[in-house]
C-alpha cells in the first residue's frame, strides 16, 4: 500500500458516484497527491481495507463516500488496537454527509480535494458504544428503527428520507422500553422511546443536538419519554425548528460515559448503520481528541 490511500464507495448516491470517483482521482493526480485507490465491493469492505491500511502504517485514508462509509473506516481503524492510526480525509459523496458538514468541510468535489492536498489537520472526538465506534451519533429504540426503515426509502435524499421513515415508524409504534441509565453520576429511569447519544449537531440531515461539538470531550445525550402518535408528529415539527429540547417529554444532558440497560432488548444504530441483533445493554464513552481529520 502507498503512504496515502483512497477508499471509494461507488454505490453511494444510488450508484452515481462512479464518475465522481474518477474526477477526484484525476484532480488529486494533477496536484501530485500520491495515493493507492480501493473501491468497496460489499458491506463491511471499507472496514476491512481501513484495518489493513492501519496495520500497514498508512499515513492518510481518504474516504470518498457517505457517512456510512466513514463509519466503516473509523471502526476498521479503531478495532486494530494500533497506537498510531492514519489521519482521515473526506471527499463527501453520500446522501447526507452530516459529519463533514458538522466540521464545516467543503462539499464540492474540487474544494474537498484541495483540502486534502493542503493537508491541515485537527483532532476530534469519537464515541464508543460497546465494541463499536461512531463519529456522529448512536441511537437506541425508535431512532434506530427509523434508520432501518430509511434504507427502504429509495430516491429520497438526506433529511427527507429520515422524515419519511419516521412517519412509517410512527404508524407502527406501540410501547417503549424500560431504560435504566447511569450518566456519569446521574441516574435516569423510565419508559422511553428514544435514547440518542450525539457527538455532532447533525444526524440524518437534521439538527437533533444543536449544541453538540465534536471536540469538547462530551457526549450530548437526549432521552424521550415514549410519545403518543400525535405527540411524535409534533416532535418531528420541533426537530425541524431546532426546538426539540423545549418539549416536556424530552430530557437533554451531557456526559463522558453512560451505562444503559433496556427491557425488552432494543435496536441500536451508530451513524445511521443498524446492527442486526437487539441489545439489552450498552455502555457508551467519549474518546477525546482521538481522530485526526484533514480540514
Amino acid at each position: 500500500m502507498g503512504t496515502n490511500i483512497i477508499i471509494a464507495n461507488k454505490k453511494a448516491r444510488w450508484g452515481l458516484n462512479r464518475s465522481r470517483v474518477r474526477r477526484a482521482e484525476i484532480f488529486l493526480h494533477k496536484y501530485k497527491f500520491a495515493f493507492s485507490s480501493f473501491t468497496t465491493d460489499y458491506p463491511g469492505h471499507a472496514r476491512e481495507i481501513a484495518a489493513e491500511a492501519t496495520i500497514q502504517k498508512v499515513d492518510t485514508i481518504v474516504v470518498l463516500g457517505g457517512d456510512g462509509t466513514l463509519n466503516e473506516v473509523i471502526n476498521g481503524v479503531m478495532t486494530t488496537g494500533c497506537s498510531q492510526i492514519p489521519s482521515i480525509g473526506i471527499i463527501p459523496s453520500g446522501s447526507s454527509n452530516d459529519f463533514s458538514k458538522s466540521l464545516g468541510l467543503p462539499q464540492q468535489l474540487h474544494k474537498a480535494c484541495r483540502t486534502i492536498i493542503n493537508g491541515k489537520t485537527k483532532y476530534v472526538d469519537i464515541g464508543q458504544a460497546g465494541r463499536h465506534y461512531f463519529c456522529m451519533a448512536s441511537s437506541v429504540g425508535l431512532f434506530a428503527a427509523v434508520c432501518a426503515e430509511s434504507y427502504r426509502m429509495k430516491g429520497l435524499n438526506g433529511s427527507l428520507r429520515y422524515i419519511a421513515a419516521a412517519l412509517c415508524i410512527i404508524r407502527k409504534m406501540s410501547s417503549g422500553w424500560e431504560m435504566n441509565i447511569k450518566a456519569d453520576e446521574r441516574m435516569f429511569n423510565g419508559t422511553y422511546g428514544v435514547l440518542l447519544v450525539s457527538n455532532t449537531p447533525r444526524y440524518g440531515g437534521l439538527f437533533f443536538a444543536p449544541k453538540a461539538r465534536p471536540d469538547d470531550g462530551l457526549l450530548d445525550c437526549m432521552i424521550i419519554e415514549m410519545p403518543k402518535k400525535l405527540e411524535a408528529l409534533f416532535l418531528i415539527h420541533l426537530v425541524l425548528r431546532k426546538a426539540l429540547a423545549s418539549h416536556k417529554k424530552v430530557t437533554m444532558f451531557r456526559a463522558k460515559s453512560l451505562s444503559v440497560s433496556l427491557t425488552p432488548s432494543a435496536p441500536l444504530s451508530n451513524d445511521g448503520e443498524v446492527y442486526p441483533n437487539l441489545f439489552s445493554s450498552v455502555d457508551y464513552k467519549i474518546l477525546p481528541q482521538k481522530l485526526q481529520i484533514i480540514c
